[in-house]
């Protein structure tokens, strides 16, 4: 089995703990597949839920308001905007501190152009690369598996109009906003924090819901193997995390995303 498993992994270009994730993603697929929408419907509605359209889930200062997205909704977005795909969504690093003050809900912040978000865009900071060492290659860049929402300074999302809390995106937003505050994590369902949980929701209204969830978690899964498949890991080195603080303090940030599609290095 041991001289299997290594030419296995020879063959393949990947790690055993690699391998382990592939099999363990497929393995989750096709159960997934075999979810019931109609009792997952039920459970919604035991649960309840009712949008309160409060733009909290899209505003930093109530929570973890991070939006990951998988290529395709990128490309939908980008559609509907007219912006590129760097503009709608940037490397999914681990989160680091915001640097600007949370303006609290009576305070003014300036809007984000939908044309050019970057200008109010949030932004590493070299003290944050410490939190994801093991993500920077010898050559100090950051390597960051999957995208999110592009967001302000203030890491409120840059498609939130923040005075009447409306998505500027609203029929192409991603999969996560539209099934908020819902998702399915190891076959089961889950809820985050949300003003709108335990209040009543209609049959029709929960098994489209649940529809949509079980869509999401299959096609993220899905997106997630297919990454898996097609990732190949760097070398570390010592120098990696100094060269990466290095480009930092110089303003200038080289990030390698890995997603479905391949890699694709970004130079900022």
């Amino acid at each position: 089995m041991e001289a299997s498993s290594a030419g296995s992994e020879q063959e393949s270009g990947k790690t055993g703990y690699q391998l382990l994730l592939i099999a363990g993603l497929k393995k989750e697929i096709e159960m997934a597949h075999r979810l019931d929408p109609e009792q997952l419907a039920a459970e919604i509605r035991k649960i309840g839920f009712r949008c309160q359209h409060c733009g909290k889930c899209c505003r930093r200062a109530f929570g973890d308001n991070r939006v990951a997205v998988i290529p395709s909704e990128i490309e939908r977005i980008r559609e509907y905007t007219g912006l590129s795909r760097l503009e709608v969504a940037g490397p999914f690093v681990p989160e680091a501190p915001i640097q600007d003050k949370i303006p609290a809900d009576d305070e003014e912040y300036p809007e984000t152009s939908l044309r050019q978000p970057e200008e109010d865009e949030e932004q590493l900071s070299p003290d944050s690369l410490e939190s994801f060492q093991e993500c920077i290659d010898c050559e100090g860049r950051v390597h960051a598996f999957g995208w999110i929402l592009r967001r302000k300074r203030n890491g409120d999302c840059i498609f939130l109009e923040s005075d009447i809390h409306r998505c500027r995106v609203y029929p192409v937003r991603p999969m996560l906003c539209s099934t908020y505050p819902f998702y399915i994590e190891g076959l089961r369902l889950q809820t985050c924090e949300c003003e709108g949980l335990g209040l009543q929701i209609s049959a029709g209204d929960s098994l489209k819901l649940a529809e949509d969830l079980l869509f999401r978690y299959v096609s993220e899964l899905e997106d997630t193997l297919v990454m898996y498949e097609k990732f190949v890991d760097f070398r570390r080195d010592e120098k990696g995390l100094e060269l990466a603080k290095s480009r930092l303090e110089d303003r200038t940030y080289t990030c390698v995303v890995h997603d479905s599609m391949g890699s694709t290095e970004i130079i900022d």
